[in-house]
């Protein structure tokens, strides 16, 4: 059948840009009627030429997605490695290090766990957190950084009397820099990293409610720099004194409450960018700062300043 004249006939070319532009406007409605536009939607906003066959989609300015995953790759060198001494009491193997150089600060013994079920416990969150290490480096293949200088000390020796104080700290920061990075990625690394939040989601629920029934306290706000997130102000009618929430028993998730800071809506998990996430491992919230902390001499790869 012939088309009528003032039919406007689309090259497939210019077919598939006009799908993947009607996508990208999708999707950005979809974040604002949550309430997440502003820069992390900015980044990651697709923009589209005007017509012809030259028409091209492009991203937006910030991070590449192989910056995003090594970001995460970083942290996961730093959860591996802590539980593989906390449960192992040595590093992890040096085949998932890449060549990168030994930690300090490692804890001379492992510590006595409270109870079987939590030695358990700590057994499976060390499998799946060397476990992401080796799928990041797998999904990055030759991109992929190597383990930084790490120094597991940097806020006090690992002991049995601080051992799951870490581990929160360290699965928090887990599911906040990835639900931050999410608007970053997209395909396959995307799905990876949606799965990958997943499981440290289930390592965070699981690790404070620990932390609460062990009256294990948080990290004193000197150490953790304060973001208005997941970094108490102190609820003094807690059961450890040192959390905070919307229950008489303090905080069991890291959702956000009513009065959540920045955009996050209430029921959802804190999500940081890449300058909240360093500002707590660095233990500096400075501009600027590109190392401290758990990374004496920073992260590797593109992603390193607060």
């Amino acid at each position: 059948m012939r088309a009528p004249e003032d039919a406007e006939i689309l090259s497939a070319e210019q077919l598939l840009n006009r799908i993947r532009v009607k996508r990208a406007l999708n999707r950005r409605n979809f974040l604002s009627g949550l309430g997440m536009t502003g820069a992390a939607v900015a980044g990651s906003a697709m923009l589209a030429g005007c017509g012809g066959s030259g028409t091209k989609t492009v991203m937006a300015a910030g991070p590449s997605e192989t910056d995003v995953l090594n970001f995460a790759l970083n942290l996961e060198y730093l959860e591996a490695t802590f539980y593989s001494y906390v449960v192992t009491g040595g590093d992890i193997p040096s085949s998932s290090t890449g060549g990168g150089p030994a930690p300090t600060g490692a804890p001379s013994s492992t510590p006595s766990f409270q109870s079987q079920q939590i030695a358990d416990m700590f057994a499976e969150i060390y499998y799946d957190e060397l476990s992401h290490v080796n799928d990041l480096r797998t999904a990055l293949g030759g991109s992929a950084v190597a383990r930084p200088q790490l120094d597991l000390g940097a806020l006090g020796t690992v002991s049995t009397a601080n051992y799951i104080t870490f581990a929160r700290l360290f699965e928090d920061v887990g599911v906040t820099a990835y639900a931050g990075a999410a608007t970053d990625l997209t395909g396959q690394n995307l799905q990876y990293a949606a799965q990958i939040l997943a499981v440290e989601s289930f390592h965070s629920g699981a690790i404070r409610l620990v932390a609460i029934q062990q009256a294990v306290p948080y990290l004193p706000a000197a150490d953790v720099p304060a973001d208005g997130f997941d970094v108490p102000p102190y609820d003094a009618g807690s059961i450890s004194a040192t959390e905070s929430g919307p229950t008489s028993k303090g905080a069991f998730f890291a959702t956000a409450g009513a009065n959540a800071p920045g955009n996050t809506l209430p029921g959802l998990a804190y999500a940081r960018t890449t300058s909240q996430v360093l500002a707590i491992v660095y233990a500096n919230t400075a501009t600027g700062t590109a190392k401290g902390g758990f990374y004496p001499n920073g992260m590797n790869g593109n992603i390193t300043t607060v």
